[in-house]
């Protein structure tokens, strides 16, 4: 149970602290996984990764109903007992036995649908996620909520370095796409017992199902709205695998994969810290909203430029990380790339309606989405699979107004105001990504373009930004001045 925060400046130290150790955490263990992927990527094949691809579409579906959106409920509620954590808990752990359950009858279906025979026993071990992940789900939320990302940050970069060097030593074995899954069940199983022993959670209460109740009428909404969210998503590798083959399916992973490595990291940490700190000030409009448009400026800031120069430089960059065989990859990576270009703005417009505990209009956009995105890729995936990256850039950009429709109902901050004022962001990031492309033509090697490109980009954006003094970097050296304030008075604290 969290105390509420009624010192602005205590507040402001709390979070600046949380996402201190988000970014320390998140960048550990996506940089662990991305190396790890990286490595993997040289020793197997892209029909290694195309096998696995064709299973995380029902997995992770599943997955999301285990959670059943009961997670982001417990950090969502203002003061959680004992009885509504164990309410969760355990239905969680029953979600997740009756899923497995039933995907483990489904497997020979599956499989036949990708006409793929080593299908089956390959999910029956992915299967084992699903309970796992239960187990861990409450003190996972927990720590979420107490914005205690330290002792998360332990758990899950262990949890990262055991299954990566397990997923490594298969590969190197030549177990092929077997390294893929069992680094998926190791991770969840080393994260499920670290939580438990870091975080000192127990099931003390009673399953009450008026308790349960409250927490899904949030839930249940925020849990259709990932659905659909993840189905959309999804639907690109379930179509790619049915209508062409595992190795078609495997580039097009390696090329999401690499996109949502930066994507997965800002997503995490937007949410993670998002939720908790928009859902104390969730009852102000004024303080909500302001803490929004500083948030947009922040990520967008950082991140908008770092799609732009994978979008740039796709091909040095593919050649580089995992060799030529990789390359028909890099066209998906470029457009992709430029898809994820506003996903901080997508994430945190929904967090702040979340965090007022309006999940169901968090839904009523998810369906207006998948209306769009949907329809979309079911017809790009007749023209190849190229034409299905180009679709999810289209419904990328027609899903920012969808978004930010009711940040403007609700906060008076809506897609016109957001726009204009990440505008100057935006028109930096194309012309430092222009800039970039060019410098790295003008080398021949792949190591050298990707080095002469990142240099120059980066020379050109921070300098600019700096110059022209533009809002979003005056607020990132504040924010920098805040966490090494606070490191620095933590350090003093220690002192003898």
């Amino acid at each position: 149970m969290i105390a509420k925060q009624s010192d602005p400046a205590s507040f402001a130290h709390r979070a600046a602290n949380a996402a201190w150790w988000s970014v320390l955490e998140i960048a550990a263990r996506y940089g662990v996984q991305f190396v790890i992927m990286v490595v993997l990527a040289r020793l197997l094949r892209p029909v290694d990764f195309g096998l696995l691809a064709m299973l995380l579409v029902f997995t992770t579906s599943a997955a999301l109903l285990v959670e059943g959106g009961l997670g982001s409920a417990l950090v969502q509620k203002q003061d959680t007992s004992a009885d509504d954590e164990t309410s969760v808990f355990f239905v969680n752990l029953a979600a997740g036995c009756a899923l497995a359950a039933l995907l483990w009858v489904l497997a020979p279906s599956i499989a036949q649908f990708y006409s793929q025979p080593v299908l089956v026993p390959l999910l029956h071990l992915l299967l084992w996620v699903l309970p796992l992940g239960a187990l861990a789900a409450v003190p996972n939320a927990l720590l979420s909520k107490r914005l205690d990302f330290r002792t998360r940050s332990t758990a899950e970069l262990i949890a990262s370095l055991g299954s990566g060097a397990l997923a490594l030593w298969l590969a190197w074995r030549g177990h092929g796409v077997w390294s893929l899954a069992w680094q998926i069940i190791c991770g969840a199983a080393l994260r499920a017992v670290l939580l438990w022993m870091l975080s000192g959670w127990r099931p003390r209460g009673r399953f009450e199902r008026r308790a349960f109740a409250g927490l899904f009428r949030f839930g249940g909404f925020l849990l259709l709205a990932n659905l659909l969210n993840v189905f959309s998503v999804r639907l690109q590798s379930l179509l790619i695998g049915r209508l062409f083959d595992a190795r078609a399916l495997g580039l097009y992973t390696m090329a999401q994969e690499t996109q949502q490595a930066p994507a997965q990291f800002m997503s995490s940490l937007l949410n993670r810290v998002g939720l908790p700190i928009f859902s104390v000030v969730a009852t102000q409009p004024v303080k909500l909203a302001r803490a929004l448009r500083l948030s947009l400026r922040l990520s967008m800031f950082v991140f908008l430029p770092s799609m732009a120069a994978i979008a740039a430089m796709a091909n040095p960059l593919i050649t580089v990380l995992y060799g030529p065989a990789w390359l028909p990859s890099a066209p998906m990576l470029s457009v992709l790339a430029l898809a994820a270009a506003f996903w901080p703005l997508h994430i945190l417009n929904l967090a702040a309606i979340s965090a007022g505990g309006r999940s169901e209009i968090v839904l009523r956009l998810e369906i207006v989405k998948a209306l769009v995105s949907i329809p979309l890729i079911l017809v790009a995936s007749h023209f190849g699979v190229l034409a299905i990256a180009w679709a999810v850039l289209l419904s990328s950009l027609l899903c920012v107004v969808i978004n930010t429709w009711y940040s403007r109902t609700l906060l008076g901050c809506g897609t016109r105001e957001q726009l204009i004022e990440l505008a100057p962001i935006v028109l930096l990031s194309l012309a430092s990504g222009g800039l970039a492309w060019l410098a790295s033509n003008l080398v021949p090697s792949a190591p050298a373009k990707l080095t002469t490109g990142l240099l120059a980009m980066s020379v050109a954006y921070v300098g600019l930004a700096a110059s022209l003094r533009m809002q979003a970097w005056q607020d990132l050296l504040e924010f920098l001045r805040t966490l090494l304030g606070d490191r620095n008075s933590g350090q003093e604290g220690k002192s003898p």
